[in-house]
């Protein structure tokens, strides 16, 4: 078995409010397609957001490609591309020209590997229109561009569904099978799209009130199950349950 290139070792950070997460622990892989389920509220994005060092736990470790992400935060993220919450743009810029400035930052990146890239995500023919003008599924595929620009190891994906019609959905699912298996690029997904998710990863975990409830392969989950929607819905039944008379 490969080394995990992203290892979570009890992760705990609570808000004033009560929310957020206590003791997680989860790894990935290379390749690994990485499904995170849970109601609005369950730390999802707190997760996300500790994995990329935007917030910090208050107990526990994180570390990706054997860097720990609060004592070597540059290396650990060097190889990650990632989009936290709702994507947010310079409207005054175009496609071509948001992603050169995120090219900037990576010397090997060309006008060509941009322009492949706006055309994986479906945006070419509107490269050079104003981000101003963009719908929110438009902005979506940029957001993603800007995520596998640089040819990341491990994207990290909040929501990355939100907006986009079936075309696009299907786009950004192409997208991130290719990467995955041509390049071996793990990712990390959050989302509300059960379905697409039952298509796309190889793994998911169960976000229930701040704790990872339950994770598994999807193939062997849907083993004993009609849908990944079914099992889901089972899962939080019985953590409720659980909680109700804990």
């Amino acid at each position: 078995m490969t080394a995990a290139i992203l290892q979570m070792k009890r992760a705990t950070k609570l808000y004033a409010n009560g929310r957020g997460i206590r003791d997680v622990s989860l790894e990935l892989r290379a390749g690994d397609v990485y499904g995170l389920l849970g109601p609005n509220g369950a730390g999802k994005t707190t997760i996300l957001k500790l994995m990329t060092g935007l917030i910090r736990a208050k107990t526990g470790s994180i570390s990706l490609f054997g860097y720990d992400i609060t004592e070597h935060f540059e290396k650990a993220m060097r190889p990650v591309g990632c989009m936290i919450e709702s994507a947010d743009f310079h409207d005054f810029l175009n496609a071509s020209q948001y992603l050169r400035m995120v090219a900037y930052y990576y010397p090997y990146i060309t006008e060509k590997k941009i322009d492949e890239t706006l055309e994986q995500v479906g945006l070419l023919n509107v490269r050079k229109d104003k981000i101003k003008h963009y719908s929110t599924g438009m902005k979506q595929k940029l957001a993603l561009a800007a995520a596998v620009l640089p040819d990341p190891k491990l994207v990290i994906l909040d929501e990355p569904t939100n907006g986009l019609d079936i075309e696009g959905t299907v786009i950004f699912r192409n997208v991130v099978k290719r990467l995955a298996e041509e390049k071996g690029t793990a990712f990390i997904i959050s989302s509300h799209m059960i379905h697409e998710l039952e298509q796309l990863c190889s793994r998911i975990g169960i976000v229930f009130e701040g704790a990872l409830r339950k994770e598994g392969n999807v193939s062997e989950l849907l083993l004993h199950n009609q849908s990944l929607e079914s099992f889901y819905i089972d899962e939080l039944q019985k953590a409720r349950k659980g909680n109700v008379h804990a």
